[in-house]
């Protein structure tokens, strides 16, 4: 039997707990490094290799919460749980004393990205459940990814509205606000919005719950579940071309502080009002996304989207100090790239999960986006653990001396990588074979199983 599509309010519910968890993105992933690194002194180098280790231990439990969503048959516990371990670290986090230390920095960094894998791997997962439709996939999409840009640049917006006296009060602020609006979304989602696999599990648990032979050792099971993905060449393929395409965003966003500074020679307020800029033009840009997509496929407009960020990129290298008009365009014309970026790529996921069920027999909906989710770490991960420690290397934000080279560095690693990087990954995508008609002849063939 074919699940009912989900009801415009119901989307809505779904997609609001991605507003709160997008407030402290900025400060995570952009401002944190060189919060710590710089700001508070504890070095870039120390402060990137904490990151990138912290990072690397958070993505061995992305699949494992992955499987067990998917054997527990309940997103709603998961994400309620994960939900309240994140905020503990967030607030430790981002409260941190004068002089952190490294110890410090470890610690509740990595309960911060624990709790946010328990949340993230099953809400995404959640999402794929809720419909099955070519078209629908990519709107409930757009609208949780539109709604964390929301988040974002509601981030970026406090900061200038409250007029913060330092960097301490304004990521404390952020926390605070992300603490609040986290409570209030994810209750009124559990509330509100329906788990289609704990009702599927309800009508027949004895179909989806039993194991049988090795399989019911979990430890095995997990093996033999993420061994068998390598099969599915499209998750793959997609797989690769996600995580390469998220290097090439994580290296830009590691550095945009740095670049701005450093290299423009802005103020941080310039720097506030080009990342509201920048996110800004992420959420109008995504209902353009949306509609060329539904005519031109997911997987073409989202090269096509990463051509235009090509095209910005390649500007970079010829700009100078004070040249905050002419990168202000170009944060415009990335931000809106940004906006395919985040809602194409999870739909085409959804989709590509589609087949590996029809493929395999299996319901692996979590299990394959933990492994997205993963690799998206993966590449945060190793833009802070080489952009950081190479630019402290050769000394950018070292008092006095010649810069010449550790800005051409800087350059090299926040534009001239990215294009390079993005060309990879359009090259994977842009003949990806699973577009609409092959989705809707795969999900009649589910639906034919199930009857």
């Amino acid at each position: 039997m074919r699940p009912p599509e989900p009801s415009r309010n119901t989307a809505i519910f779904y997609a609001l707990p991605a507003m709160a968890a997008a407030v402290p993105t900025i400060p995570a992933y952009v401002l944190l490094p060189s919060y710590y690194g710089d700001d508070l002194g504890l070095g870039l180098a120390i402060t990137g290799a904490i990151l990138l280790l912290v990072r690397m231990i958070d993505m061995a439990t992305d699949p494992l919460i992955g499987w067990l969503s998917d054997r527990s048959g309940n997103r709603k516990i998961w994400v309620g749980i994960g939900a309240i371990i994140a905020g503990v670290g967030l607030w430790y986090l981002f409260t941190p004393p004068d002089q952190p230390d490294a110890m410090y920095l470890l610690i509740w960094a990595s309960v911060l990205f624990l709790g946010w894998t328990m949340f993230q791997v099953p809400y995404l997962a959640w999402g794929a459940d809720l419909s099955g439709d070519y078209r629908e996939r990519t709107l409930l999409t757009a609208l949780r990814e539109g709604a964390g840009l929301i988040g974002i640049v509601l981030a970026g917006g406090i900061p200038v509205l409250i007029n913060a006296p330092d960097r301490a009060a304004e990521i404390e602020t952020l926390a605070l606000v992300t603490l609040v609006l986290g409570a209030v979304f994810i209750a009124l989602m559990i509330w509100q919005v329906v788990d289609p696999v704990a009702q599927q599990k309800a009508m027949a648990p004895a179909r989806l719950s039993k194991p049988s032979g090795k399989i019911g050792n979990p430890s095995v099971a997990l093996r033999l579940g993420i061994r068998s993905l390598r099969d599915n060449r499209l998750f793959v393929r997609l797989l690769c071309a996600w995580m390469i395409n998220g290097l090439a965003a994580g290296l830009p966003a590691v550095c945009f502080p740095l670049f701005v500074r450093y290299y423009l020679e802005l103020d941080q307020d310039v720097e506030n009002i080009l990342i509201l800029a920048y996110f800004s033009a992420a959420i109008l840009a995504i209902p353009l996304w949306v509609v060329m997509a539904s005519r031109l496929g997911k997987h073409r407009v989202w090269c096509l989207a990463m051509i235009m960020a090509i095209v910005a990129f390649a500007f970079v290298p010829f700009l100078g100090a004070g040249d905050a008009l002419a990168f202000g365009i170009i944060c415009l014309v990335t931000g809106a790239a940004l906006g395919a970026d985040l809602a194409l790529p999870p739909a085409i996921q959804a989709d590509v999960d589609d087949w590996d069920r029809y493929r395999f027999g299996a319901r692996r909906t979590a299990l394959l986006f933990a492994l997205w989710n993963m690799t998206n770490k993966l590449a945060m991960a190793l833009a802070a653990g080489i952009a950081l420690p190479v630019l402290g290397a050769f000394g950018l934000t070292d008092d006095g001396g010649e810069k010449t080279g550790a800005l051409i560095v800087l350059v090299l690693i926040y534009a001239v990588i990215p294009i390079v990087l993005k060309a990879g990954a359009i090259g994977m995508m842009w003949r990806f074979p699973l577009d609409a008609v092959h989705q809707v002849a795969i999900r009649r063939r589910l639906l034919r199983r199930t009857v």
